[in-house]
């Protein structure tokens, strides 16, 4: 007996370790989550002190440095949302057009925030089909 003992207090002492490590875990990741820098899209006062710009009509947080006429890879470091292609030549859209995608492509950052209809796009540094006609 005295040996199963011994094995159920180092279970059990197993078992409380894992369950504190997890409410740690927890508690610092609800913690961190709160702090205003680490959630900035849960209101302007969050936003702002993140070093973002609050959306009111949207109710979100943009948070981006580059500004209308920077180079960029995606329309999410823009922050208008949209980076412009650069001017493809008449090779590389017939190879769009043939349901290619070129790769490694940089774009500018459109200045308006607000647009309609079809935008030809950078999408993750990459201009397609339907890239060139995003909305």
């Amino acid at each position: 007996m005295d040996a199963q003992k011994k094995f159920n207090t180092r279970l059990f002492l197993v078992i409380l370790s894992v369950l504190v490590v997890c409410a740690l875990g927890i508690g610092l990741g609800v913690y961190y989550n709160h702090l205003p820098e680490n959630n900035p899209q849960r209101d302007q006062s969050s936003c702002e002190k993140a070093g973002g710009e609050w959306k009111l009509v949207e109710g979100t947080c943009l948070i981006s440095s580059k500004v209308a006429g920077e180079v960029w890879t995606d329309g999410g470091q823009c922050q208008s949302g949209i980076c412009f292609p650069p001017q493809l030549s008449e090779e590389q859209y017939a190879r769009i057009q043939n349901s290619e995608t070129l790769t490694n492509i940089s774009g500018t950052c459109y200045a308006d925030e607000f647009t309609e209809g079809c935008v030809a796009q950078v999408i993750k540094s990459t201009v397609s089909q339907t890239s060139l006609c995003y909305e």
